[in-house]
């Protein structure tokens, strides 16, 4: 029995290499043909300038994937990067090609729909703004605010020259106590014009404190008792 499993080695270790290669061949030209949105990223932009405007968030991508590369296109997987190195203030046409969209192995770019975007740019300031706590609601009857405060209570922000120039606060989302009794306190995001963004944190902690009124009534019995 062993020397029939030994007997010319040779031939059977080459007949499973050349089935590998086969097999090999067979998986590798299965490949899918397909479109899919792919993310645009926006990179190489200096201080003193700021994207304005809506600039576009996605494109077209065609695709050719092999079989087992397609489960890897999940949302997200295809981005398309967009170099503004070098852009002025004013209009720019930025241009995408394949070789500037990245995606997962075993994935080839065919094409970019739209290939050209068109990119607006304003000259960038940065400033500290006063944060404005916004309230929403009442609280429960016989209830009412006692205390507003907000950590931190300014914001460094950045924007379009002509946007945040002349502003000196910004407002947070609101933060709801219709009905509530005891404190409320919230993470909540900011209230910013277009164009503008934070540049040290996302957002900033409201504290609400609610306490209780004692009626009136009560307070004259008390004070007549005396």
């Amino acid at each position: 029995m062993l020397r029939r499993l030994v007997a010319n080695w040779e031939l059977k270790i080459l007949s499973v290499v050349i089935a590998f290669a086969l097999w090999l061949v067979v998986a590798g030209s299965g490949k899918s043909q397909l479109a899919t949105p792919g993310v645009v990223e926006y990179t190489g932009l200096g201080n003193e300038l700021v994207l304005v405007g809506r600039p576009r968030d996605s494109v077209q991508v065609e695709l050719e994937a092999t079989r087992w590369a397609v489960a890897r296109l999940t949302p997200g997987a295809v981005r398309a990067r967009v170099n503004l190195a070098g852009m002025r203030e004013g209009e720019n046409i930025a241009t995408l090609s394949a070789d500037l969209v990245e995606v997962p192995p075993g994935v080839t770019v065919r094409r970019v729909t739209p290939n050209r975007l068109q990119v607006t740019l304003a000259a960038a300031v940065a400033k500290t703004l006063q944060v404005v706590p916004q309230i929403r609601g009442a609280p429960e009857p016989d209830h009412a605010i006692h205390r507003v405060t907000v950590e931190p209570a300014t914001v460094q922000v950045r924007g379009p020259r002509s946007t945040i120039e002349g502003r000196t606060t910004v407002e947070t989302v609101p933060v709801d106590i219709a009905g509530r009794r005891d404190t409320v306190s919230q993470s909540v995001g900011l209230a910013l014009p277009e164009s503008v963004y934070l540049t040290d944190q996302r957002k900033v902690q409201v504290t609400v404190e609610i306490k209780s009124e004692e009626p009136m009534g009560g307070r004259r019995r008390e004070g007549a008792a005396r």
